[in-house]
């Protein structure tokens, strides 16, 4: 014999854990988005700076209606990759840049 129903039941797991997925993916898109900007900071030039930003709003405000969790997983993957790019490129480019021997070839 079954427990009569309590309406006191806290909610189904399922509908709890695809709002906390949700929330969690939000959070991190935020936390990849913000990192990104900060990263165009440290781009050596101006121009440089503008397209990793302008790049990174597009990319973003084009993916904002994504429903499906494989997807949003598959681009969020790929905004950590393009974190690390632009990261890896700001370094490189910054010491290219200040480099006096790069400068003679100008």
């Amino acid at each position: 014999m079954t427990p009569p129903s309590n309406n006191d039941d806290p909610p189904s797991t399922a509908a709890s854990s695809s709002d906390d997925n949700k929330k969690n993916y939000r959070l991190r898109a935020l936390s990849l988005y913000r990192q990104l900007l900060r990263g165009a900071e440290r781009m050596p030039t101006p121009n440089r700076q503008n397209y990793v930003k302008r790049k990174t709003r597009s990319e973003f405000r084009k993916h904002t209606a994504l429903t499906d969790q494989e997807e949003i997983d598959f681009q969020l993957r790929l905004a950590d990759t393009n974190l690390d790019t632009v990261l890896v490129q700001a370094e490189h480019l910054s010491r290219l840049f200040n480099d006096p021997e790069y400068q003679n070839y100008n």
